[in-house]
């Protein structure tokens, strides 16, 4: 090898003795922001690693005194940025060291920043865990002098996963090459379920009733839009013009449909389903004209459950992108290899035939219980490749937003890993991420709690589904004696983890563990799964089941968990529902295990035995297919008799109210009492007012007030509205009332 000088020949041995080299980050004379972020990035990094302070200059200004690492198109790279330039796709990048200077090559969006990330994790050894925990190992400069040629390119052209870290870290985001709602935000003008935004019930329902979906003969405010009427076509677009001059940046524009099933069936719609293969046919036709008014401009539109199916005679414009949602899948089993969803592969199957101008829009938590164990994380890879394999580009994995949630750490970093790379050795990814994230002692112990859990489920031929309870798995992965063993490992990891911050990481990853017996334990599933205990034929709130209580919600403040589901459910109101729970429970109760009897009928959909439900010491808990008695389109009149007469002050029952799924508190309960079941004395009456909110679940308590009067029969008739009110999207439908217990005290 010859030199051109002793300097260059002395420069190219130091990193043989471990002697730190001079080197100064190059970029272009015109650096666009990404590159000098990406310059700074690197020179963060080296500054921590190696302790080397290493200058950035414009190409223009450097004097070739020192190697250099060149970040983006400068005059050192135009022979590695020939090279490498044809080979990158979307956002891909090329790392390359000739053994002397490094090269960071990326064509467009941040692919440099990702460079630069990447080079530092392969090669550097960084970690970025959460949008606070990093690590960076020491490094020496000799580090820079390796030879390298790496060529990445994602596997999707869009990649996001709706979790906290990548929104409230945007090194977070960068480093793993994943996009966020910020990034989402500059590129999208209206984001899903717009028509309620464009056409909204408010302001145009009552002057123009026509515009809305006709369902079972009437037109009804929480549904659809008309979409065969000209009009609303119109005047959508009107308004759609003035969303797109307050953000003409913005590329994408989302016309889609309102969260419901609620599809217009007048004669011109259905003559459009039937000329165009179904709903999604119509949608799709009415997205074209959309498209064709905004050609400048992409219109998304949902296939979403009664438009998921791709449409005949019909094709998407251009400018038409699909956004097609897997809400139904199940999460137990690959999509590709589970027969229960083969209707989804055709579904991606048919789109695709259609266009590759896709959004694929997954789910990957549980959200009806944020913090209920779910062993979801085998599927997450080879649904992936399923996607992938089929020309999706854009991939967008729904979590739980910005809540803090069971596994989100876990969960997240490997949802990115794999939206870039769908081949990634995900079992190397663990063991690399649970060994300094948890420590080496607790990695094998934490891989045996996913993999036990894991088979657990697969074992039990459960469905796991993202609207589901703890206690659905009550005979699988969450049974008592799988609890018990899944407490013995975190056990043993607290025994052996000395350091305060990974038992604390522990303690996190433990608390969905502990929500689910605390969850489960309001069912009495079993002796260890109870809140109470028998002594002396007196049932005994166990008090170390409070104390968990107690301790669960302190530990989800420390931890910033704010919400236990998709809506609104914070720990303080999880810990108030049990403590009403354990607080009725011990009441003594005269009308438990007496005889009842009800005039209207009840419905056995949800079978607890009929009214006998209502005196057997069972109360329900914020989950109506437990414990609660349900009445549809029907009062509940019910009659008890105590046997004898008896001192009466108080009578107490609690409703469940939830009306996403048609469940309503009783406008009015009245309260009666007897000595004989002839003559009736009304003793209280309470009135409720059902809000227009549709997704929230929660408990009412109705009760008479106190008084002091003598009786045998305890009678309660509680007025259902009988029918879906006229703001609901189920509007004219039968509607739910539903009870679990009648105190009388």
């Amino acid at each position: 090898m010859r030199y051109k000088s002793i300097y260059a020949m002395l420069l190219a041995l130091l990193p043989l003795f471990g002697v730190a080299q001079n080197y100064t980050i190059v970029v272009p004379k015109k650096a666009t922001n990404v590159e000098l972020e990406a310059a700074n990035e690197f020179k963060y990094f080296a500054k921590e690693a190696m302790g080397e302070d290493f200058p950035i200059v414009a190409d223009k200004d450097y004097k070739g005194m020192s190697n250099y690492i060149s970040v983006g198109k400068t005059k050192l790279s135009n022979k590695v940025y020939n090279k490498y330039s044809p080979q990158l796709k979307w956002d891909g990048f090329a790392v390359h060291s000739d053994g002397k200077n490094l090269y960071l090559v990326g064509n467009e969006g941040k692919a440099l920043l990702y460079a630069v990330y990447h080079y530092w994790e392969k090669y550097g050894g960084v970690r970025v865990f959460t949008a606070n925990e990093m690590m960076i190992p020491k490094r020496t400069s000799a580090m820079l002098a390796t030879a390298v040629s790496d060529v990445q390119n994602p596997s999707f052209q869009y990649r996001e996963t709706l979790h906290v870290l990548p929104n409230i870290s945007q090194r977070y985001a960068d480093f793993h090459h994943t996009h966020n709602r910020a990034d989402m935000e500059r590129s999208w003008g209206m984001f899903v379920h717009t028509y309620q935004h464009l056409i909204p019930e408010k302001e145009y329902f009552g002057n123009h009733p026509e515009w809305f979906a006709q369902v079972n003969g009437r037109r009804v405010r929480d549904g659809q839009l008309c979409l065969s009427n000209e009009a609303v076509f119109e005047e959508l677009c009107k308004n759609l013009q003035k969303e797109i001059d307050k953000n003409p940046a913005a590329e994408i524009w989302s016309v889609s449909q309102n969260d419901n099933i609620n599809a217009c069936t007048c004669p011109e719609c259905l003559k459009l389903d039937s000329m165009y293969g179904g709903q999604s046919g119509t949608m799709l036709w009415f997205t074209n004209k959309v498209a064709e008014r905004f050609p400048n401009k992409t219109i998304s539109m949902l296939a979403y459950q009664h438009t998921r199916n791709a449409p005949k005679n019909i094709k998407p414009r251009g400018n038409v992108n699909i956004m097609l949602c897997s809400i139904e899948s199940q999460r137990q089993a690959a999509i590709a290899t589970n027969d229960a969803e083969k209707g989804f592969v055709k579904d991606v199957e048919d789109w695709t035939a259609l266009t590759d101008n896709i959004f694929l829009w997954d789910y990957v938590v549980q959200f009806r219980n944020y913090m209920d164990p779910f062993p979801n994380i085998h599927v997450l890879q080879p649904n992936l490749q399923f996607f992938h394999k089929h020309g999706i580009k854009m991939m967008f994995e729904q979590g739980s937003g910005d809540n803090v949630t069971e596994n989100h750490i876990y969960r997240t970093y490997l949802l990115s890993k794999l939206m870039w790379n769908v081949n990634v050795d995900v079992d190397s990814i663990r063991t690399d991420f649970l060994t300094h994230y948890y420590g080496e002692v607790n990695a094998p112990i934490i891989a045996h709690y996913y993999d036990t859990m894991q088979h657990a489920l697969v074992q039990s031929g459960q469905v796991l589904d993202i609207y589901g309870y703890p206690i659905h798995a009550k005979n699988g992965y969450l049974s008592p004696g799988m609890i018990q063993h899944y407490k013995a490992l975190f056990g043993q990891m607290y025994m052996q983890t000395k350091d305060t911050v990974v038992a604390n990481r522990i303690r996190l990853l433990e608390l969905p563990l502990d929500f689910a017996i605390l969850d489960m334990s309001m069912s009495n599933v079993s002796a260890e799964l109870s809140y109470f205990t028998t002594v002396g034929g007196k049932k005994t709130l166990r008090r170390e089941m409070m104390d968990m209580a107690e301790r669960f919600v302190a530990d989800c403040k420390k931890h910033g968990v704010e919400k236990l589901e998709e809506i609104e459910y914070p720990p303080a109101r999880f810990l108030e529902n049990i403590q009403n729970y354990v607080n009725k429970s011990i009441q003594p109760n005269m009308a438990q295990g007496k005889p009842i009897t009800c005039a209207t009928q009840w419905s056995n959909a949800y079978d607890v035995g009929g009214p006998k439900a209502l005196v057997d010491g069972n109360f329900g808990i914020v989950n109506y297919n437990y414990n609660w008695l349900g009445f549809w389109g029907e009062h509940l009149d019910v009659t008890i008799d105590l046997q004898e007469l008896k001192d009466i002050h108080e009578i107490i029952l609690d409703f469940f109210s939830y009306p996403l799924a048609w469940i309503f508190v009783p406008e009015k309960v009245e309260f009666y009492i007897s000595t004989d079941s002839i003559s009736w004395e009304k003793v209280g009456e309470q009135h409720y007012k059902n809000k227009e909110v549709l997704a929230v679940a929660q408990i009412v308590k109705m009760s008479t007030g106190r008084f002091e009067k003598k009786a045998r029969y305890v009678r309660v008739f509680a007025h259902s509205i009988l029918k879906n009110p006229s703001w609901h999207r189920g509007v004219g439908e039968p509607s739910w009332i539903f009870t679990d217990e009648i105190l009388v005290k």
